[in-house]
């Protein structure tokens, strides 16, 4: 079994990794709803890119992992180098996010919500729904996204320790999914 240090350089690069894929789909993604005129994207993209793709690469680079350590280890070095892996593709990712959509294509966020807008609109208006309900609930997502064009310090510093909480539980979940123990194996009595 190769060493604790060892190990969570690995977590590290295999973290580093799984944030770099997530980013490069996340930034299709963008792309991807900005532009689509079909309801059935915008409900299944957040489902299908935020969670069904990131998890099965969780799982992918996790197992990834145990391997490289030999196939075993415990709950702690298990949820350690879970954590490490998952921290580090979290850092990868909002930084890449930030950075991609505050300097690269700074206006790609409004486009994204603005056609969301759009096309929940031209949904709802072939849906036969009344003008005051569809009125009201463009209200709310615009009122939504001014909420969040211009976060303060408090909850900048909030969302950081929120997302460190969630992904030291998801640690911790996967850790004991994954950890595998030696077999103990019982020895022969020879007389």
């Amino acid at each position: 079994m190769q060493d604790k240090r060892s190990m969570q350089k690995q977590a590290a690069v295999y973290g580093l990794l799984f944030g770099v894929i997530i980013l490069i789909i996340g930034i299709i993604a963008l792309y991807w709803i900005a532009s689509t005129t079909a309801m059935p994207v915008i409900i299944a993209s957040p489902v299908l890119l935020s969670f069904a793709i990131p998890v099965a690469l969780a799982i992918f680079f996790t197992l990834k992992l145990r391997k490289y350590v030999g196939g075993y280890w415990s709950m702690r070095e298990a949820a350690s180098g879970i954590f490490i892996m998952f921290f580090a593709a979290y850092f990868v990712y909002s930084l890449g996010n930030y950075i991609y959509s505050h300097s690269v294509d700074k206006g790609i966020t409004e486009r994204v919500q603005q056609n969301i807008v759009k096309v929940t609109t031209d949904f709802a208006g072939k849906q036969n729904v009344p003008t005051e309900e569809l009125d009201e609930k463009i209200d709310e997502i615009k009122a939504s996204i001014e909420a969040g064009k211009n976060p303060t310090i408090g909850h900048v510093i909030q969302g950081i320790i929120f997302s460190i909480i969630i992904t030291f539980i998801a640690a911790l979940i996967f850790a004991a999914i994954f950890k595998k123990e030696p077999p103990v194996f019982a020895k022969s009595v020879s007389e």
